[in-house]
């Protein structure tokens, strides 16, 4: 059975007030990194545009593809994986993309992983596309380990981060302006994020923990008080339903509008602590 891989990083609130944004935003990223040129993606990693109710992309024919679902580290909200799942079911169908119970027919593995948490920038990953990372790499700690935690689109513990910035300037005084240069005007702050990270079963079966992810889809909603996950989940869903297995060349900005979605059977595979990924 296939396994779900937790990073252990820990990111506090930042300890300041959210920047204004429009409410109710919904926020798209998506690559798909084994079909999109290297150029498309240095373009998106590199100059990411900022799309406003971005047009879905061009009509195109996918191959029909079964899949599976698989729970990614545990964030804080108050839907189930299976209701999230049966969310995503009927918009992935419409992209060819089709959820079976049979474990042989299955070719993706879609690792799911959608709660609350502090983030600084929901853009798709570039970097540590492997199956052993999980939604933030792995770092390893050093003295001044909250320099390490910093992740440049997780973002942390900006106050640590200041503090780290004061030790390290009573040695150096070069380190001065080091924090600022990671925040970069870019706070960290709370969303609620939805994130599918595709992997090839057959890969898996070879490669293991070094089997990188073939596209993913990152939805981020700013929180707001007395809004819970549930209220937003299905409507970050139907906005990111075009870009599943796409790439876009940015970050699409949404205003939510009242949507529905169909729900079906489906099979989500249940994580073990501590599994490992299967062997030929």
């Amino acid at each position: 059975m296939l396994a779900a891989l937790a990073v252990g990083l820990l990111f506090a609130r930042a300890a300041h007030a959210a920047d204004p944004v429009r409410t109710n935003e919904i926020i798209v990223s998506a690559a798909n990194y084994a079909e999109a040129s290297p150029a498309v993606l240095a373009k998106l990693f590199r100059h990411p545009a900022d799309l406003v109710d971005a047009p879905p992309p061009p009509p195109s024919v996918h191959p029909v593809r079964y899949y599976q679902f698989l729970p990614s580290e545990p964030l804080e909200a108050d839907l189930s994986m299976l209701e999230v799942c049966k969310l995503l079911v009927p918009v992935l169908a419409a992209k060819n993309l089709l959820n079976t119970t049979e474990l042989t027919k299955a070719e993706l593995i879609l690792r799911v992983t959608f709660g609350g948490r502090s983030w600084r920038d929901p853009i798709v990953r570039e970097n540590d596309l492997t199956w052993k990372n999980g939604l933030v790499p792995k770092r390893r700690n050093t003295a001044f380990g909250a320099a390490e935690v910093w992740d440049d689109r997780a973002g942390g513990n900006e106050a640590a981060l200041y503090e780290v910035e004061r030790e390290l300037g009573e040695i150096d005084p070069a380190a001065q302006g080091m924090a600022d240069s990671l925040i970069d005007g870019i706070h960290t702050e709370d969303y609620y994020l939805i994130v599918v990270d595709a992997f090839e079963v057959a890969t898996l079966r070879q490669k293991g923990n070094d089997t990188p992810r073939i596209w993913s889809t990152f939805i981020a909603v700013r929180q707001w008080k007395g809004v819970k996950f549930s209220d937003v989940a299905a409507k970050m869903i139907m906005k990111a339903a075009p870009y599943f297995s796409e790439t876009l060349p940015g970050k699409a900005h949404f205003i939510d509008r009242e949507g529905t979605v169909e729900i079906r059977d489906l099979k989500v595979i249940k994580d073990k602590e501590n599994a490992t990924v299967p062997k030929k």
